[in-house]
């Protein structure tokens, strides 16, 4: 469940990530109901000299901004680490989104050697999801009870 204590425990697992402390361009996202908010991430992220991006919905797609309210756009082979939130993920990194297929698309356009990092609440992990030929894994789950590394880039 996202109590504030997990909430915490998460972003700290992510944040003591090596691969989001390299990352030069880090995309996250605005929490959306129980979704782990991830604002702290990216102020360290900023505060260390990195850059965060988000996505917006344009059409059917995502794109990255600098902040949701900007028009500007940043390329997706800039992004050297995504993080990315779901419903549910399972124990080899697949992921149950809101249904629309957006973070699929647009992870499938990253560059080869980007790290997907789901983030979620340990009770949203489950055994196993279905999967499409579209659906894009994470190298990286993070929860409020640790990270596992079911894949690499």
């Amino acid at each position: 469940m996202g109590t504030p204590r997990a909430a915490a425990t998460a972003r700290a697992a992510l944040a003591g990530l090596p691969e989001l402390v390299r990352a030069k361009t880090v995309a996250l996202y605005s929490a959306i109901g129980d979704e782990v908010p991830v604002e702290a991430i990216a102020k360290a992220v900023r505060g260390r000299g990195g850059r965060t991006v988000y996505p917006v919905v344009v059409g059917p797609e995502l794109e990255l901004a600098p902040d949701p309210a900007r028009t500007e756009r940043v390329p997706v082979a800039e992004v050297d680490l995504f993080v990315v939130p779901a419903l549910r993920f399972d124990r080899v990194g697949r992921r149950l989104g809101r249904g629309g297929g957006h973070y699929d698309r647009l992870l499938a356009r990253r560059r080869a050697d980007a790290w997907l990092v789901g983030i979620c609440y340990e009770d949203r992990v489950i055994d196993e999801l279905p999967e499409d030929p579209w659906d894009v894994r994470m190298h990286v789950v993070v929860t409020d009870r640790g990270v596992s590394r079911p894949g690499a880039p």
